[in-house]
C-alpha cells in the first residue's frame, strides 16, 4: 500500500530548515489547552530536544484536571526567554488564541503555525494548515515521521492522546484511512494506549459523575438542539472546574433526536463560552465562524458576551433556531 501523505514536501524543507537554523524553539497551543493542543505541543517539544534543539512549551493557562495524566506535563510551563529563535504555534491559527504568549511570539525570529482548524487568518513564516485533518497530533506525527526526527514511547502516548480525543475515538466523519494508520503506527512505536483509555474515560470521579447530573437536570430540550448553561457558581457548589462540564455537550449529541447540542459556560467579565456538537447535517463551524470563533464542522465554539446566563441561552435560542432553520 502507498503511503497517504498531507504535508508538501516544501512545506517539510522549510520546516527542517527553520529548526535547522534556530538555536532556542518556543512552542505555544491555545488558551486552555485540550488533549491534542497538550499533545501536540508536548510531543513536538520532546521530538525537538532529542533531536538536539532548545525547546520549551509555553504555559499560558492552567490544565484541566482530566489532563493532568499526561507524560512531560511538567514542560508545560512559564518561558525562561523573552524572544525565541523560532516560534512554534499548534492548533489554532488566530494570534489573540495563544493570549499571553503573543508577546514573545511578536518578538521572536520566525513562527509557524501547524492546525487543523477551517477558517485561521493567521500568516507567518510558515503556514502548515489542513482543515481535512482531524487533529493536529496527526500533523505533528507525520512531521516527525518524514522527516525522521526522534520517536519515543513517550512522544508516541502523546500523539495517541491528542489523535483518541480530538475524533471523539476515531468517531467523528472526518477521520480517513490516514487517521487509522497514524494510530497504528503509533502504538507500533510505543504508545501506551490502555493507559490513555484508562485515566481518559475509566477514571471519573463520583463528585464529576455528581456535577454532570446536575447540568442535565438544567437541560433545555427543542428538538433538534438540546441547549444548557454552566454557571461559575454551579462550579463552586460542587468543587469543579468549568472544563469539568465540556463532556455534557457530547452526552447531549449523541441522544435520539437531537442534532446539535450546545454547552454555554460563564467566565469572567461577562464571557460566556459557548461549545457547539452536531451529529449529521448542522455545520457548527459556519455558527462559530460568524460569531468570530472557529472549529469544524461536527465541533466548534465561540464567546458571547452578555449580562448575564439568562441573555446568553436567549442569543443562543435565536443562533440555533437560525442555523436550522436556514
Amino acid at each position: 500500500m502507498p503511503e497517504i501523505e498531507k504535508i508538501s514536501k516544501s512545506q517539510l524543507d522549510k520546516f527542517k530548515k527553520l529548526i535547522d537554523e534556530a538555536k532556542t524553539i518556543a512552542i505555544s497551543a491555545h488558551i486552555n489547552p485540550d488533549g491534542d493542543a497538550l499533545g501536540a505541543s508536548l510531543s513536538l517539544r520532546k521530538s525537538l530536544e532529542k533531536y538536539g534543539k532548545f525547546a520549551e512549551v509555553i504555559q499560558i493557562s492552567e490544565v484541566d484536571n482530566y489532563l493532568k495524566f499526561f507524560p512531560d506535563l511538567s514542560q508545560y510551563k512559564k518561558p525562561s526567554l523573552d524572544e525565541y529563535d523560532l516560534f512554534i504555534i499548534v492548533d489554532c491559527s488566530e494570534f489573540d488564541r495563544i493570549d499571553k504568549a503573543i508577546e514573545i511570539c511578536e518578538k521572536s525570529k520566525n513562527t509557524i503555525v501547524i492546525d487543523h482548524h477551517k477558517g485561521g487568518k493567521i500568516d507567518t513564516d510558515l503556514n502548515i494548515i489542513y482543515s481535512d485533518s482531524p487533529a493536529t497530533c496527526e500533523l505533528v506525527y507525520e512531521i516527525i515521521k518524514r522527516l525522521k526526527l526522534p520517536i519515543d514511547n513517550e512522544i508516541a502516548t502523546l500523539l495517541y492522546i491528542g489523535l483518541v480525543t480530538d475524533t471523539g475515538r476515531f468517531l467523528y466523519s472526518n477521520i480517513s484511512e490516514l487517521t487509522f494508520l497514524t494510530a497504528a503506527e503509533l502504538i507500533n512505536e510505543g504508545a501506551d494506549y490502555e493507559y490513555v483509555y484508562k485515566n481518559l474515560y475509566q477514571n471519573k470521579e463520583i463528585s464529576k459523575l455528581r456535577f454532570e447530573n446536575h447540568i442535565l437536570s438544567k437541560v433545555e430540550f427543542n428538538k433538534p438542539y438540546a441547549l444548557v448553561g454552566v454557571s461559575k457558581k454551579m462550579c463552586e457548589d460542587f468543587s469543579m472546574q468549568m472544563g469539568d462540564s465540556e463532556s455534557v455537550v457530547n452526552m447531549l449529541r449523541d441522544l435520539k433526536g437531537i442534532e446539535v447540542a450546545c454547552l454555554i459556560k460563564e467566565y469572567d467579565d461577562g464571557e460566556y463560552k459557548i461549545s457547539l456538537r452536531s451529529k449529521e447535517w448542522l455545520d457548527v463551524s459556519k455558527i462559530a465562524r460568524d460569531n468570530n470563533g472557529g472549529g469544524h464542522i461536527r465541533a466548534a465554539g465561540f464567546s458571547l458576551y452578555e449580562k448575564n446566563m439568562e441573555d446568553a441561552l436567549d442569543t443562543m435560542r435565536k443562533i440555533l433556531k437560525e442555523a436550522i432553520d436556514d
